[in-house]
């Protein structure tokens, strides 16, 4: 009975250590770089902006910038795993929230699309870190039957992020120079940055970590988890076997979906809805930042009850399928209102999809190779992601129109389900 009271006064009391301490870290992680992925997005509608880069009726030109970083940002994920397992995850946190920070401060000094193309790739090698890192710190501060709990937080945070940043953005763009917002947007990785203080690398050396919750975490590996769970993957413990698992790059086809899927359309779909669609900027903003708050409630819900039955494929199953539904619903519909909800919603499929992705990840990966792990998975899903944006650019030149760049997201989306359809009826 005795063993049991610090467990009972923790709950009583509110959230354990692990999730105070990791949840609010990687919440604000990935919110404030969210903003500062998508801010160029939404300054594609502002007309000095785009003069000043030469982005006027160029769709190609647009595709590319958004395509070079995430090319960067994938075919990168797969060398900052063996860093961060060799230096560990808060100090390689540091140096990537700093140069982070540095390169939005640079993109207000920009003077040509050449410059800012640069500017993007650097800035996607940067922000490549992320999902090794996160993951990194979910499988060492987490139990095995919290994992998607622990993607929920900075997945909600790449939610919150697409909710601020269209409003944000055109807020600022009507106070301020577009180079002035950089500096604002450079000031946001400090949030996490200082919240790093709190977070180290082994819960072990945490002050005020209680003896229960260490146990919890330490008992709470993959390996103890198979038998009980009947999973059909066994081959967890290095790097080699985990990516010789075709379910690895399911996975990977699965972020592939959700990356292309999301990017393409939040780097597209603000100009198509104002331009083509002649749907005013600022309602724009506000009907694409809705579709992300419900994006964002659903990765929460999604991942509790994930966790719950420890079944997480379902879910990107069904996400994928909504998402092609409503990006089918676009392509048809006339009304230009009616379109923006059906693109914003289509948009927003990806972001709960997330959970059940990075949460299948640690079905197949131990702590010891989860973020090599993730980075190689990331490296199918973002880097490929990347090509197929510039793609959508091309797409859109050459047709003169946006439903081919739309109609390949909806092959992906497909591609992905499919994927998520086959883990699912494996039971993962």
């Amino acid at each position: 009975m005795e063993a049991l009271a610090p467990q009972q006064t923790a709950l009583t009391l509110g959230w354990p250590q692990r999730w105070w301490r990791l949840f609010t870290f990687s919440f604000f992680f990935m919110m404030t770089m969210q903003i500062d992925k998508l801010n160029l997005s939404f300054m594609f509608v502002n007309r000095p902006f785009m003069e000043h880069f030469g982005l006027l009726g160029k769709p190609a030109l647009i595709g590319g910038l958004t395509g070079g970083f995430l090319i960067t940002y994938g075919f990168c994920a797969i060398a900052w795993g063996p860093a961060i397992h060799r230096w560990g995850g808060r100090r390689m946190a540091v140096v990537g929230i700093i140069a982070w920070a540095a390169l939005m401060v640079l993109h207000a000094f920009a003077t040509s699309y050449a410059q800012l193309l640069a500017l993007r790739i650097a800035l996607g090698f940067v922000e490549a870190c992320a999902i090794p890192l996160l993951a990194w710190f979910t499988a060492h501060w987490l139990p095995f039957d919290e994992r998607a709990r622990g993607q929920a937080p900075w997945t909600t945070g790449i939610g919150i992020g697409s909710v601020i940043t269209p409003i944000f953005v055109i807020w600022l763009l009507g106070r301020m120079p577009w180079e002035t917002t950089f500096y604002i947007f450079a000031a946001l990785p400090l949030i996490p940055l200082a919240l790093l203080f709190w977070l180290p690398d082994d819960p072990a050396t945490a002050s005020g970590m209680p003896a229960w919750e260490l146990e919890k975490i330490r008992r709470g590996t993959l390996t103890n988890e198979l038998d009980a769970l009947k999973l059909p993957e066994k081959r967890v413990h290095t790097f080699l076997q985990t990516i010789s698992s075709y379910r690895v790059w399911l996975i990977g086809l699965m972020d592939l979906g959700a990356t292309a899927g999301f990017y393409g359309l939040i780097t597209f779909g603000p100009v198509y809805l104002v331009q083509v669609r002649h749907f005013p900027a600022s309602d724009m903003s506000y009907v694409i930042s809705g579709g992300a708050l419900v994006g964002a409630v659903c990765a929460i819900l999604f991942a509790i009850d994930s966790d719950r039955r420890k079944r997480r494929a379902w879910y990107g199953f069904g996400l994928f399928v909504a998402g092609a539904i409503f990006l089918t619903i676009e392509l048809f519909l006339g009304n230009p209102a009616g379109a923006a909800i059906a693109l914003a919603l289509a948009t927003a499929s990806a972001t709960p999809s997330l959970v059940v992705i990075w949460s299948l990840a640690h079905s197949v990966a131990e702590r010891t190779t989860i973020a090599s792990t993730v980075g190689a998975t990331a490296t199918v899903g973002i880097g490929l992601a990347g090509v197929i944006n510039i793609g959508m650019g091309s797409l859109i030149a050459a047709h003169g129109n946006y439903a081919a760049g739309f109609l390949l997201v909806l092959f992906f989306y497909i591609v992905a389900a499919i994927s998520a359809l086959i883990l699912a009826l494996q039971r993962y």
